[in-house]
């Protein structure tokens, strides 16, 4: 009753405060504590995909989601790619399979997708943090880029208002929007390669990347938006009062948590 009595923007900032310090210390210890925290994310988000996508009665679709998603993360705990890129594609097929026969081919595809959509990102980041020695301030980084993304967009966007990017999907982004979460994402991608990883990327190239990141996280958002448009729902769920469910919550790192490790891998880190 007390939160359903606040402004969205309040609930937000209380949803934050609680959850961010428990975020940042499983990343911050990492191993099993960040795979732990991952598998409960990649678990809620499975559920939340399948019970919006494949609509009624998909619990064993759900079941086969989440396992495929947690059985890609636990084998990336372990270093085995190789097992975890035929884990997640025999995953997906299996689901889709069972789709066919619980509900029609209509949503093949959505339930062949979820564990895809899902695990790349949540697997981006278990490899991001695996990183030696600079796993901490990468992962860390990334999630302090989106954040100050978010609220630069939200900020500049209110502020400024001008043309909406794509009305039909989110109405409420705005072109100056974007531009105020780049800038802000640059600025804090250059405070992270200062202060967490000892000035190892150029100022240019860190920049670039800050704008990049900027970028695709209001791309996952977009995709997001229009994924929750074709269903016909505002929140991925309400379990997070203010944000919407976990996938309303990480939709900024669907996309840049794996563009950031193709970078780093292009680079050979």
């Amino acid at each position: 009753m007390l939160l359903s009595s606040l402004t969205s923007l309040q609930q937000r900032v209380i949803s934050a405060l609680v959850l961010a310090p428990i975020a940042i210390a499983a990343l911050y210890f990492g191993g099993v504590y960040f795979l732990a925290f991952l598998i409960g994310a990649a678990a809620i988000m499975a559920y939340e995909w399948c019970h919006a996508s494949l609509e009624t009665k998909p619990g064993i679709l759900t079941a086969l989601t989440a396992i495929t998603v947690i059985s890609a993360l636990v084998l990336t705990y372990n270093f085995d790619i190789f097992q975890l890129v035929g884990v997640v594609i025999s995953g997906s097929v299996l689901t889709a399979v069972a789709t066919a026969f619980i509900k029609g081919r209509a949503r093949i595809v959505w339930s062949f997708f979820g564990p895809i959509c899902i695990g790349v990102p949540v697997v981006a980041l278990m490899l991001l943090r695996s990183i030696p020695e600079t796993g901490f301030a990468l992962t860390f980084g990334l999630f302090l880029v989106i954040w100050a993304t978010d609220i630069g967009a939200y900020f500049s966007g209110k502020s400024i208002g001008g043309p909406k990017i794509a009305p039909s999907i989110s109405p409420n982004k705005t072109w100056a929007g974007l531009i105020g979460g780049m800038i802000a994402a640059m600025i804090v991608a250059f405070g992270v390669n200062s202060l967490l990883i000892g000035g190892q990327v150029a100022t240019i190239g860190i920049l670039g990347l800050g704008a990049i990141c900027a970028i695709f996280a209001q791309m996952g958002d977009f995709a997001e938006s229009a994924w929750k448009r074709h269903f016909g729902i505002k929140d991925a769920s309400n379990l997070i009062p203010g944000h919407g469910g976990v996938m309303d919550r990480l939709d900024g790192v669907f996309l840049t948590a794996p563009i950031l490790m193709a970078i780093l891998m292009w680079n050979g880190i």
